[in-house]
């Protein structure tokens, strides 16, 4: 069964509301961006930094795996409370948290600083996907979604590609400290300026229920964008035993496995093993965030159209996700088994291709679930990716510590996340269907 999208035309006032929603959306973009630098940042700064403390990589990788020790806990949490209060005080209080556990690092840099520092950024870091995807689909209908969705988490992508190169310059003239300095300023300038344009947007309520008014002008038109946005509320064991549910989040794991892998042990990698320098290393992971910030503008882009000509989400969402998921891991596995320009080639969209996979899972799962559990379902949906990312960076380190050559431990590490990529991605491609789903689940409140 295939789900239709209805939308009705826009009252008075909505062109306003409507030129708010796309600040809001590049207010959430910037936030997505300074969270994807401060998770990048102990990877750009790996090899400096282990050499500077005189860590060992067993050492490096618990720091790296300590980001992810309360990443899902704070995921959870935040997203049950998001469905509970405003997404503005809480983005405002998440964005001043990250910005100020940096600047311990800066002033006194050690293993036992760098390692709590890191557990509480990941607790507070961890709600940012889910409140900042809750934050800006409550300004658009559900077939509207996938654009701004693919945008916000697109600005992952440009927070890896602004970082690396950014970084590398910072490092190389005032020292691998400031990288956490510069991050913790641009965390405080953007929560004042969200302290002033931040606000709640009009598809916050179910169609059965009243909208708030658009910035004291027209209400929201009744638009009901799924079935999710009219049944209320149904049990979290059956929306979380969806097939769409089940295959968007292991493809998610894989995904932020390699992603773990991306942002604390390739830069080494690229200047250890192949010998790159740290401003070229920079350049090439910041290649390679381009290619994931399109992926996510893309899939964005596709899906929009395909929905636009009627072709169901089950091809639109999980089709076109499950794909690029496939093909990143097959480019991982070739980025293993070569080496000079290929392999740095083939390294574009083995480590970011499969990011398509997620503005099309959150729009995807958004649309099988109710407005009023939305932030809890994605929550708990990112916290069960956050969990690759305790295990890889751990993982990789006692691989490459144990290894008679290090690069024989980074290139396991990276044949098991294509083993993954590959596998869930073919899962999503082909088991999950959201139109389905979410008939299946109105189907059952109607009951």
């Amino acid at each position: 069964m295939s789900l239709t999208l209805n939308s009705q035309a826009a009252p008075p006032g909505w062109a306003h509301s409507t030129r708010r929603a796309w600040l809001i959306t590049a207010m959430l973009a910037l936030f997505m961006l300074i969270n994807w630098g401060d998770k990048s940042v102990l990877g750009l700064t790996a090899r400096a930094l282990m050499k500077d403390l005189g860590l060992t990589p067993s050492q490096y990788g618990l720091i790296a795996s300590s980001f992810f020790f309360l990443f899902g806990i704070g995921t959870v949490l935040g997203g049950f409370l998001v469905d509970r209060i405003k997404t503005k005080p809480m983005l405002l209080v998440m964005a001043v948290v990250w910005a100020l556990v940096q600047f311990p690092v800066l002033g006194g840099a050690s293993f036992a600083v760098l390692l709590v520092s890191r557990i509480v950024l990941g607790l507070a870091e961890g709600p940012a996907t889910p409140v900042a995807l809750h934050a800006v689909m409550k300004w658009f209908p559900d077939e509207r979604r996938d654009l701004p969705n693919s945008i916000v988490l697109a600005a992952s992508g440009l927070g890896l590609l602004v970082a690396a190169p950014v970084m590398a310059f910072v490092q190389v003239h005032w020292g691998w400290r400031w990288c956490f300095g510069v991050l913790g300023i641009a965390g405080l300038v953007w929560a004042a300026v969200w302290l002033l344009v931040g606000r709640e947007g009009p598809y916050d309520k179910p169609v059965s229920t009243a909208a708030p008014e658009l910035d004291g002008a027209a209400t929201a038109p009744d638009v009901a964008g799924s079935a999710s946005d009219v049944i209320g509320r149904v049990s979290y064991w059956r929306l979380f035993a969806t097939r769409t549910w089940v295959c968007f989040a292991l493809a998610g794991f894989g995904c932020y496995f390699v992603t773990a892998l991306l942002t604390t042990w390739l830069p080494t990698y690229l200047e250890s093993v192949r010998e790159i320098s740290t401003i070229s290393t920079g350049n090439w992971i910041a290649a390679t965030a381009a290619t994931g910030a399109i992926a996510m503008f893309g899939q964005g882009v596709v899906s929009r159209m395909l929905i636009a000509r009627g072709i169901p989400t089950r091809w639109a969402r999980a089709g076109v996700a499950g794909i690029a998921v496939v093909i990143a891991g097959l480019c991982m596995v070739g980025f293993v088994f070569t080496d000079g320009t290929l392999q740095l080639i083939l390294m574009l969209p083995a480590f970011n291709l499969f990011t398509a996979t997620f503005p099309a899972s959150s729009a995807a799962v958004a649309q099988i679930t109710p407005v009023a559990q939305r932030g809890a379902v994605l929550g708990v949906l990112f916290a069960f990716l956050g969990a690759a990312g305790v295990i890889a960076p751990f993982l990789a380190g006692r691989l490459i510590q144990a290894a008679h050559q290090p690069a024989s431990g980074y290139h396991t590490a990276f044949l098991i996340g294509a083993a993954l990529l590959i596998v869930s991605g073919l899962a999503v491609a082909l088991l999950a269907n959201p139109d389905r789903d979410a008939v299946h689940l109105a189907e059952r409140k109607a009951h």
